[in-house]
Order: C-alpha cells, then sequence, then structure tokens
C-alpha cells in the first residue's frame, strides 16, 4: 500500500530505500538484542559498532516509533543485532529479535522470485513475455501488458492511492478477495503512457501476477511460497498471511494513519486482504537476514532469470537509482553498470520493514519497525541514520564492489 505523494527517498538512504511506505510512533529505553551462539569467523568490528548503535540512536529518536530491531550481517563476521523501544505499548515489552511481525511489500519480492522459478523452469509453461489477456482479457490494455511489465511496474497500470487506504480506515478486518481487488485495479485511470514505457509503483501488478500464478499452477499463493521458498530456506517463522493472524511472540502495530480512531490506534487484528500478493507476508528479523541472502544470490533462479531480474529495470529510469527490476530494487553504479545492492522495503497500517543486499561484501542489512506515524517515512529516518555509517567495505557507492 502507497499513499499518494511518497517520495522515494534521495541522497544516501536512496541507496537503501527502494519504495516507502508507511512507518513510524513512540519512544522507549533502548536496548541491545541477545544473539543466539554464532558460527562467525571474528567478532563484529568494534569501531563499527558503536557507530552503528550511535546511529541507531538517532535514526529512532526521530522516527517516533514505538519500536525498531535492526541486523546487520557481515560474512566472516559476528552479526550486529539491536532493538530500541517496546513491541508493545500497553506493557513495555520490549523489542526482541525473536518477533514476528507484517513486512509489507516486501512480499512483493517473495512472489517475484516463485514467478521468476517458475517461469525459468519451464514446467507450467510461462514466460516474461506472454500478455494478460491469455487471464484478463477484459483488463485495460491487457493484448499489450506482459509479466515482465507486471514485475518490472511498467504496465501503466495506475496506483492504488488514498482511496486504497480510505477503504482500509473504513473497514480495517476487510475480507476483499483478489479478483475483486483486480477489478478495482481495471477501473483505475491508467498512467499517460503505453504499457512497457513508463514506470509506476502499483501493487495491482502484482495482484494479476499472483493470480496468474494461482490459476496457471492450481496452488494457492499460500503453498507456493512456502514450497518454492518458506521450507526450503527454513524461514520457519514466516508466513503468506491475508488473515495477519501473528503467532506468538510478535509485535504490535500501532498506526495514525486513520484520523477517525485513537492516535495511535493498535492495527495488530487489521487483516491484509487489501495487501495479498502486494503486501501479506508476516516475519521476524532473521529470516530477513536468509531472505535477504536469497534475494540477492538469485535463490532457485536459471542463469537467465537472474540476468533479467537485475537487468530488465523499467524504461526511464537512471542507473544511478532505484529502477525496478523484476519484482527487486536496484541500485546500479552509473560508472561501471555493476549492480551495487538489491533491496526492498514494506509496510502495512502498523509497520514497517526493510531488506538489503549488499552485492560486493554480501552483507545483509534488515529492520523491522511497529509504527507508522502517519508519515509513511518513519522507518526511513533509522535507515538515513545507519547508511552512511557502513563502510565501503560493506555497502560500496562505486564500482569497487564488482570490478575484476
Amino acid at each position: 500500500m502507497r499513499k499518494p505523494g511518497w517520495a522515494v527517498l534521495k541522497g544516501a538512504v536512496a541507496a537503501a530505500v527502494a519504495v516507502v511506505l508507511l512507518s513510524g510512533c513512540a519512544s522507549a529505553t533502548p536496548t541491545v538484542a541477545s544473539a543466539p551462539p554464532t558460527a562467525s569467523v571474528t567478532p563484529f568490528d568494534t569501531a563499527l559498532r558503536v557507530q552503528l548503535e550511535a546511529a541507531l540512536d538517532a535514526g529512532f529518536a526521530a522516527s517516533g516509533m514505538p519500536g525498531v530491531i535492526v541486523g546487520l550481517w557481515i560474512p566472516g563476521q559476528a552479526e550486529w543485532v539491536a532493538t530500541r523501544g517496546v513491541s508493545d505499548l500497553a506493557t513495555n515489552e520490549p523489542m526482541d529479535r525473536a518477533n514476528q511481525s507484517k513486512i509489507g511489500s516486501i512480499t512483493k519480492t517473495l512472489v517475484g522470485q516463485v514467478a521468476l522459478q517458475l517461469i525459468g523452469d519451464g514446467t507450467v509453461g510461462l514466460s516474461l513475455d506472454d500478455t494478460i489477456d491469455r487471464w484478463y482479457p477484459k483488463f485495460p490494455d491487457a493484448a499489450e501488458i506482459t509479466l515482465r511489465m507486471l514485475m518490472n511496474m511498467s504496465s501503466g497500470i495506475g496506483p492504488p492511492g488514498q482511496t486504497q487506504l480510505d477503504r482500509i480506515c473504513d473497514d480495517p478486518y476487510s475480507t476483499i478477495t483478489p479478483d475483486e481487488m483486480i477489478a478495482i485495479g481495471a477501473a483505475t485511470p491508467r498512467e499517460p503512457y503505453a504499457p512497457g514505457e513508463g514506470n509506476t509503483y502499483s501493487g495491482y501488478n502484482t495482484f494479476i501476477l499472483g493470480r496468474i500464478l494461482e490459476r496457471t499452477t492450481g496452488s494457492d499463493l499460500a503453498t507456493l511460497i512456502d514450497e518454492h521458498l518458506l521450507r526450503p530456506l527454513g524461514m520457519s517463522r514466516s508466513r503468506f498471511a491475508p488473515d495477519a493472524e501473528l503467532a506468538e511472540p510478535f509485535d504490535r502495530g500501532y498506526s495514525e494513519f486513520c484520523p477517525q480512531y485513537p492516535q495511535p490506534t493498535d492495527t495488530t487484528d487489521w487483516t491484509n486482504h487489501e495487501a495479498w500478493a502486494a503486501g501479506a507476508m508476516l516475519s521476524t528479523i532473521d529470516d530477513l537476514h536468509t531472505w535477504g541472502i536469497a534475494l540477492g544470490e538469485g535463490y532457485g533462479l536459471t542463469p537467465e532469470m537472474q540476468t533479467a531480474r537485475l537487468e530488465d529495470r523499467a524504461p526511464g529510469l537512471s542507473d544511478t537509482g532505484y529502477g525496478y527490476g523484476l519484482a527487486v530494487s536496484v541500485h546500479v553504479d552509473p560508472d561501471s553498470g555493476c549492480v551495487l545492492d538489491v533491496n526492498h522495503s514494506g509496510a502495512e497500517p502498523g509497520y514497517g520493514a526493510h531488506v538489503q543486499y549488499f552485492e560486493g561484501s554480501r552483507a545483509v542489512l534488515a529492520l523491522i519497525g511497529n509504527g507508522d506515524g502517519g508519515t509513511g517515512e518513519a522507518f526511513a529516518e533509522v535507515l538515513r541514520a545507519l547508511i552512511p555509517v557502513l563502510p565501503e567495505s560493506v555497502a560500496a557507492t562505486s564500482s569497487t564492489a564488482c570490478l575484476g
């Protein structure tokens, strides 16, 4: 879900945030998460840890979220996982790495990865250039919109916008179906360009993609995600969950997006049917670490699909910023064309999350927050503080990460 006018972040944080959705809320006493035993070779760099802790303090204070947990995993080093604030405003229970949370639009990366696996293995007869009129003949411009365009957001299908947020505020427990959402997408005014000739971030693309996967395979999307990704990757605390039912222990979410409710409002039990393929995943910080590696390394993809995922960015997007490849945001060095990192942010009312894989170092940065602040950028305050602290050896900003 995305509120009109929410901007893609610029500058240093543009090297981290693909598309900022919801986020934010109140502060509490900082703590450092206790880490389980690790098989890493050396301790985490002490000087970097000190810088990260200070940056996290500043970013968390600026965010206004009730709580946040972040992790940085650098191959060859012990992890850095730290929390600030609380997971429950009523009990003041601190944030914990075991807690499950809603991760919003990071879901798009899992749906896209499943699609690329199925296209690559050839078992279901799908190709990137299939047009959607095969499944949705009455959808506007269906004969011109391809699966590739759905995944790199170049179809021209209009964004859900404020009307989606209004629907959620009016009925937080909605059980709207995917096909009902697709019908709303079909009635939404198109963007002012032909299919494939522009870029507009719209969850309707991923709804259509998800339903095509279901109709082609005969399996529901939850089963496809579980069988292709969650089970083989050991992501036991992650689930595709339109019902949004979190498993203990979990973070409570707090939203300020609906003016008719108390500010903030506890959104923990609000459903995710409005998000479905575009944002209905639940996860934890450790599972996001696992997914960050799988996302960065193209788990289960053929070389052809791996190349397409990184290179098939929507037209008109600069290599110096973020352009959607196939279901992942890609940061590219303009001088060499080398991929520096792949990433995605996401949120649902009361929750925010981010995952990022750095190509040169193979490091992973992940974040989960439990507030939205009514601005859509609260969790990004933490990223704004952390990203500039990362050394070149972790988060390269030039071609040195991939040359040679």
